[in-house]
């Protein structure tokens, strides 16, 4: 007896004994039928196929028990695909074994090799691929080997089901067929199993490791990995079947659109959409491009809120699922498509899931991040649809990025390519900001640093850190990750948190302290210093800061008193700051003479006096020689004079003498010589401003002769003019010269 779901064993030896009873209570499993043959029970089942059931004959004991071994079960699942091949008439394997078409004869080999006939196997593969023709270089693009290997490949996941009549028509007539069920999942199961033998059969016959490569999707691709890529399309197709029920409509609809795109207009009487679609498990990745079509479309049709969350949660989980299951296989098996041998050097690999360009799989799975974060996300307000959502998202993300990471592994073993290596890892980033940064702004933080830690984007494990105040946590990432403390650095000084950036555990000072003498950062490193205790080295950096302070004067005069007390408190007796004290005085002297400029000279030239700039000697003597300074005395004339002395003498850019006659030269025309008496020319010049400059110097103690210029140059200054040429000028500057000599 049996139902849906169970079958019970009923005796007619005695009566103590009960039933026995077989649950068939796997997830999504039923029976589908029963029926005899040879009095032999069969059942249906739609996952483990055909089952036979027997009794334990002559039993002793009247209340026989039947014991789960008494029942033998045998699944065509386990056997199918090597029997389904295994069984193929000999006489047909060797009629393709006699063809004249070399991808008849590969594949006559493989099924000698399936049946256990190596040796005939084996001499078919000698005569079609002699040693010395095949070259072990994985840089040979789409040789014969290589080609007729992927064909039997996408012919093996491709294959028609022999034993399903509705493909009669459809089919090719060809007795070797990789699978014999009638059931599609157990029709992708026995693909899986026949792509295992032939792996099997490249490595027994020594061919795995002279494959190279073919080109795939318009670039060069290993073969093996382009093996692997077909054994994962058999893992999204098997995980797609089973989600399939869970979306009917938009996985449905997709498939239309997808036999749309391939021109198939009409399916073949008998068989349904979803038929043809599975049959061609290699164009299994055309479904994820009109999914999101379809997904985009249902958008204008008015949905509501609630309506769109679940349609794009759906796709997702279609999307997530899929790919994922192939990503993971990928990662299970890598070592089974690899060489043995490490001198072969591959082409770039960008795997089927991750694929680029405008239309690739890589561009639409980020079409639907954003689609679920921009629409899906915003729409959602209870906890549980969020949570679905987010965790859509971080699959979505992990299977873009580690696309993107086995890419650039993968372009950082090829030479000559440093261009293209460093704009993948450009574009790799942006995408990283793109993806990572919406669990952060959602507050999702430990799914965003699930995908931080794992891609190492530093900036959302810091932003993280800051944001949850969880000071251990980014400890341990300092200690972990190298080059993740200027990671913090850096954000504590663009969010203006300079008090944490300065307090810092001890354990990290070393690497604070090279942080700030980084460009950009040197203005708080003296802050470092001082908190270290390291005022030699606070010293020299204000000093810097000071030296290259050009925009605010005050900001200037501040650093320098700063740099002073640094080194007056230095204790350090390895150092001898004196000299570097002497040098601060200087340039603070200097300072002091742009403080003290003529009010009226500031406003004139459109400066602040509490906001100046920081100007240079040269600037700071026209200012104070200009016809801005009406009211110009000697003194002002006396400290231009006095500012020379910052003016560095070798400075191609600047002559020192010709700047020192030119500020004499122009306190002489502050004088109208024509109107001057020259009945007592010494009581006239006196009053003149270059005599009042000269005795002023005087009674502070200068040497007249060395500080006046020569007469003669005075009197050849071409900032004179016409006044040079007047007599009454020339008559009394040479009489106050005379007059100075007798008296120096």
């Amino acid at each position: 007896m049996y139902d849906q779901y169970s079958v019970v064993f009923l005796s007619d030896v005695g009566q103590e004994a009960g039933p026995e009873k077989k649950e068939f209570s796997g997830q999504g499993e039923y029976l589908l039928g029963a029926g005899k043959c040879d009095d032999l029970p069969l059942f249906f089942s739609n996952h483990l196929g055909l089952i036979s059931v027997t009794l334990k004959s002559q039993l002793s004991d009247v209340s026989t028990r039947i014991e789960e071994s008494s029942i033998q079960e045998r699944s065509w699942l386990e056997t199918r695909a090597e029997s389904s091949l295994a069984l193929i008439p000999v006489e047909t394997v060797h009629e393709m074994s006699m063809s004249e078409e070399p991808q008849a004869r590969l594949k006559a080999a493989f099924l000698f090799c399936v049946q256990k006939n190596k040796v005939q196997a084996q001499a078919i593969i000698n005569d079609l691929f002699p040693l010395t023709t095949t070259k072990l270089s994985a840089m040979t693009i789409d040789s014969e080997l290589d080609t007729m290997v992927t064909t039997m490949s996408a012919d093996l996941i491709d294959d028609f089901p022999s034993s399903d009549p509705r493909w009669a028509v459809s089919a090719p007539q060809e007795q070797a067929s990789s699978t014999a069920s009638l059931i599609l999942l157990q029709q992708l199961q026995d693909k899986e199993e026949a792509h295992g033998h032939l792996v099997d059969f490249l490595k027994d016959m020594e061919l795995w490791d002279r494959l190279a490569s073919v080109t795939v999707r318009e670039s060069a691709l290993a073969t093996r990995m382009l093996l692997s890529e077909h054994a994962e399309k058999i893992q999204a197709a098997i995980s797609l079947t089973n989600l399939h029920k869970q979306n009917q409509e938009a996985v449905d609809r997709a498939i239309s659109l997808v036999l749309e795109a391939r021109n198939i207009d009409l399916v073949p009487p008998g068989l349904t959409k979803q038929d043809v679609f599975y049959r061609e498990v290699s164009k299994i990745d055309d479904l994820v491009d009109k999914l999101v079509t379809y997904e985009e479309s249902a958008f204008t049709n008015d949905l509501s809120p609630n309506n769109i969350v679940v349609l794009i949660a759906g796709i997702n989980k279609v999307l997530t699922g899929m790919l994922s299951d192939a990503c993971q296989y990928r990662k299970a098996k890598n070592l089974d498509f690899k060489s043995a041998s490490e001198a072969i050097r591959e082409p770039e690999y960008i795997a089927w899931t991750s694929s680029s360009g405008p239309g690739g799989i890589r561009q639409l799975l980020m079409k639907q991040h954003a689609i679920t974060v921009n629409q899906a996300l915003p729409e959602s307000h209870d906890t549980t649809t969020q949570g679905v959502l987010f965790q859509q998202l971080l699959t979505l993300t992990d299977i873009i990025l580690e696309g993107f990471k086995d890419q650039i592994d993968s372009m950082r073993r090829q030479p000559g390519h440093i261009d293209q290596y460093q704009q993948l890892n450009k574009e790799y980033e942006r995408a990283r900001d793109t993806l990572i940064e919406p669990f952060v702004d959602a507050k999702q933080y430990e799914r965003a640093a699930t995908l931080a830690e794992k891609y190492c984007h530093y900036t959302s494990l810091v932003r993280i850190c800051d944001e949850t105040e969880n000071q251990d946590r980014q400890q341990r990432y300092m200690q972990k990750y190298q080059g993740f403390s200027d990671y913090v650095f850096k954000w504590y000084m663009d969010k203006g948190k300079r008090g944490k950036l300065l307090s810092q555990p001890l354990q990290h000072n070393a690497e604070l302290g090279r942080f700030l003498k980084t460009e950009g950062n040197e203005y708080l490193s003296w802050l470092h210093d001082i908190n270290t205790g390291n005022y030699v080295q606070a010293h020299k950096s204000l000093k810097t800061l000071a030296s290259d302070e050009t925009q605010y004067l005050s900001k200037k005069k501040t650093l320098l008193s700063l740099s002073k007390l640094s080194a007056l408190a230095s204790n350090d007796d390895r150092y001898d700051l004196e000299p570097d004290i002497q040098a601060v005085d200087i340039e603070q002297g200097l300072i002091v003479y742009q403080e003290t400029l003529p009010a009226e000279v500031v406003e004139a030239v459109g400066m602040d006096t509490d906001n100046m700039r920081v100007l240079t000697p040269v600037e700071l003597i026209e200012l104070y020689i200009s016809d801005y300074n009406k009211n110009a005395s000697e003194l002002d004339y006396k400290k231009a004079l006095e500012i020379l002395q910052y003016i560095d003498q070798d400075d191609p850019d600047v002559n020192f003498e010709e700047l020192r006659l030119h500020i004499w030269a122009q306190s002489l025309l502050r004088d109208q010589w024509d109107e001057l008496n020259t009945d007592n020319p010494l009581e006239t010049t006196a009053n003149t401003l270059f005599f009042k400059i000269v005795d002023l110097a005087f009674k502070e103690g200068a040497d007249i002769l060395d500080f006046i210029p020569p007469v003669d140059k005075l009197l050849d200054s071409p900032d004179l003019g016409d006044l040079k040429d007047n007599k009454t000028f020339q008559y009394l500057i040479k009489a106050g010269y005379e007059h100075l000599h007798n008296m120096f």
